[in-house]
């Protein structure tokens, strides 16, 4: 998952509502008109942007330690990838497009204010949980150049790591209070020259592990990885897990934001439903690209370092390859997930709390979060604690879809506790009980791998849902547009006025733009020349580190002033 996180709408998302919305607010509690509705390629570009971050260091790696063979991988996140893309497009889409309407509006009509309630504390909980793990991400680079040991056991081994990770969280929460303007075009800068180290780091590990591999007589690249990379068996020798676990995952690390829902927030803005299958972009570079490049690199430093790589951190994997780029790498790929995490769980307690102001909320989780990320087992146990919170977060976008889809084709109106001036919605709370007991006994019973379990949770509170809703009475209606009288009309007028919003151009031939791009085609090259014949690609791997420092500056200063400028008008 991304971005960052799980469940998490990344602060590009974020800055983009901030732009598109009117100068009043962000359409929290209004439906967005059609002039303020977004093209296709903003869609593309966030999505391609949002999925490499500091989760994606942690999850190629777990997967190399989980003993997953190089079939069952390469094959599972083809599957699982295009199973979420169709989420995204199919379920996700529709119903931000038809409602245009965020997923706490939305919720607060189909269920009550105690429903919402209990979400937005389940939600901030889970955003507080991925901000605490990427701040031990961030953390974890800059103890490389600390006499600190690596910390991969579930408790702190050393009070000096507890103090830097005090150190890095105070950090955090000072640049998430500073402002999230900042941060979205921090991640703009940031995100194309994170998807070129990932890149890159797998460009320039596979001469190395061929050489290593023409060592012990192996002289295939699939021989070579399958010996030392995804060897289909863990380090204790039991046998990994299966192409189908590995599709479950794929599809469901982003469940949250899909058939969770919680992306309806960002595809409300979109023109057409069809704009979900721009998530192809995110999940093809960030969760195939990346998480395979980052096996790749985490493999190849422990075979480097003479160590498992379960007993090596992030920042331990990224400096053996990357150098000091790779620290700063994973220091931002932290930062630019931990930020907006910590920013989205003080907006969900806020609401929750609301006499109290958005600053001091986030301040007071901001205070938590660093405690928890002095614990390592958030992000050394990351793909089972991520995966306990899918189960838990599932049935609410169940819930939502059955609102939509299953319904109207019951004769019942979307909305119907508000229609009907109940407090609360029974159905509901029921549905989403039901689905969370359904995984709690299947865990028990263990006939199910816990990556999976999400997809019985969820078909469980689908059907369950409107089931209950049946029971209900005075529901069922007949002779009215259903959509219509819940949402609205399809297109709706901005209030007062639909005069255009005011887009400035964007200037993509600016010289800044060329040079920002070169440099990232640069540190390809030089990642790549280790595939030359004779070159020695464990030499090489040393002067690639030296010799990436320069474009990655050059880029940083070229992308900055490109970014400061792309919106300002021509003539300027």
């Amino acid at each position: 998952m991304s971005t960052h996180s799980p469940a998490l709408a990344s602060h590009t998302r974020m800055g983009a509502q901030s732009a598109a919305s009117t100068p009043s607010g962000e359409f929290e509690r209004q439906r967005i008109p059609t002039s303020h509705q977004l093209s296709g390629k903003y869609f593309l570009g966030s999505y391609a942007g949002e999925h490499v971050a500091g989760t994606e260091f942690v999850i190629g790696a777990s997967l190399v330690a989980l003993g997953v063979s190089t079939s069952d991988l390469l094959w599972g996140l083809l599957i699982g990838n295009l199973l979420a893309v169709l989420s995204w497009a199919w379920v996700c889409s529709p119903v931000a497009v038809r409602s245009r309407m965020t997923i706490y509006w939305y919720l607060e009509r189909l269920a009550g204010k105690r429903f919402s309630t209990i979400y937005n504390l389940l939600n901030g909980l889970i955003f507080a949980v991925v901000s605490g793990a990427m701040i031990t991400v961030s953390a974890s680079a800059f103890r490389v150049v600390t006499s600190i040991p690596p910390q991969t056991a579930w408790y702190p081994q050393s009070l000096s790591f507890v103090a830097l990770v005090l150190f890095v969280g105070a950090i955090t929460v000072w640049m998430t209070l500073k402002g999230f303007k900042l941060i979205a075009n921090f991640s703009t800068v940031c995100s194309p020259w994170m998807a070129t180290m990932f890149l890159a780091s797998g460009v320039v590990a596979i001469p190395v592990l061929m050489h290593m591999g023409e060592l012990d007589g192996l002289t295939t690249l699939s021989g070579v990885v399958d010996t030392f990379v995804w060897t289909g068996a863990t380090p204790d020798g039991t046998p990994g897990i299966s192409v189908w676990v590995i599709a479950a995952w794929a599809w469901g690390a982003n469940l949250p934001m899909h058939l969770g829902m919680s992306d309806m927030s960002i595809l409300r803005f979109a023109r057409k439903s069809s704009y979900g299958y721009f998530s192809a972009a995110g999940m093809y570079i960030g969760h195939y690209m990346a998480w395979v490049c980052a096996g790749l690199m985490g493999a190849t430093a422990a075979l480097l370092a003479g160590d498992q790589l379960t007993q090596m951190d992030p920042g331990g994997v990224a400096f053996r390859i990357l150098g000091a780029m790779g620290l700063i790498a994973v220091v931002i790929a932290g930062w630019t997930t931990s930020i907006p995490s910590l920013y989205r769980a003080g907006l969900a307690f806020q609401a929750v709390f609301p006499q109290h102001s958005r600053v001091r909320v986030t301040a007071i989780t901001g205070v938590a979060t660093t405690l928890i990320a002095c614990f390592p087992f958030v992000f050394t146990q990351w793909l089972n604690v991520l995966s306990y919170f899918i189960m838990l977060i599932a049935p609410v976008g169940a819930i939502i879809a059955a609102e939509h889809f299953l319904l109207p084709r019951m004769n019942i109106r979307p909305f119907w506790r508000e229609h009907q001036g109940l407090a609360n919605n029974r159905p509901a709370f029921m549905a989403w009980g039901i689905g969370v007991l359904a995984g709690v006994m299947l865990l028990v019973e263990g006939s199910l791998h816990l990556f999976t379990l999400f997809i019985p949770v969820w078909i469980t509170s689908f059907i369950a849902y409107p089931l209950l809703c049946r029971f209900q009475t005075g529901m069922v209606e007949d002779s009215i547009d259903f959509y219509h009288e819940a949402y609205g009309p399809a297109n709706p007028s901005a209030p007062g006025s639909d005069t255009a919003a005011a887009h400035l151009p964007v200037r993509r031939r600016d010289p800044w733009y060329f040079i920002s791009v070169a440099c990232l085609v640069v540190i390809l090259g030089m990642a790549g020349w280790s595939w030359w014949q004779g070159v020695d690609a464990t030499a090489h791997l040393d002067s690639f580190q030296v010799l990436i420092v320069v474009p990655t500056l050059i880029y940083f200063v070229a992308a900055t002033i490109w970014m400061k400028r792309r919106r300002l008008p021509r003539s300027q």
